[in-house]
């Protein structure tokens, strides 16, 4: 099935490589559609400006941030602490008993925060604690 040339100059112009080759593949793949190709190029693209749009608005936590969480974390609960920090060294991931309590332990640090910046800070407190065993 070939592309309409219209469609494939608006294809051609965005700027995301994987983007344009995502809309190819579902265009030209062999599933059946449902939807013209316009609908699912406008669609993705649509999906696409709405995940950036999303990803802008997290919170960016710095480093001294998730450092003063840190401090924070350790003060109000040395054993989670410390088993936190052994779950991260030797198995590279945290039980999720520990990981909801941390993640209580955040809102409670710094109440009001939605879900995606809490989770933004505990991926950061992670790292924070990954690169501490290096």
């Amino acid at each position: 099935m070939s592309i309409s040339p219209e469609l494939q100059a608006k294809i051609d112009a965005l700027e995301d490589e994987d983007l344009k080759a995502r809309i190819l593949r579902v265009i030209l793949g062999p599933a059946q559609k449902r939807v013209s190709d316009e609908t699912i190029f406008e669609n993705s693209v649509a999906i696409y400006t709405m995940a950036n749009e999303q990803r802008d608005r997290l919170r960016k936590w710095r480093a001294d941030e998730v450092a003063d969480f840190a401090q924070y974390f350790k003060e109000r609960n040395q054993d989670d602490y410390e088993e936190f920090v052994r779950q991260e060294k030797e198995f590279n991931e945290i039980d999720s008993g520990l990981a909801w309590g941390t993640r209580q332990l955040i809102l409670e640090w710094m109440p009001g925060l939605d879900s995606a910046d809490w989770s933004e800070l505990f991926c950061g407190f992670r790292d924070h604690v990954r690169s501490s065993l290096r």
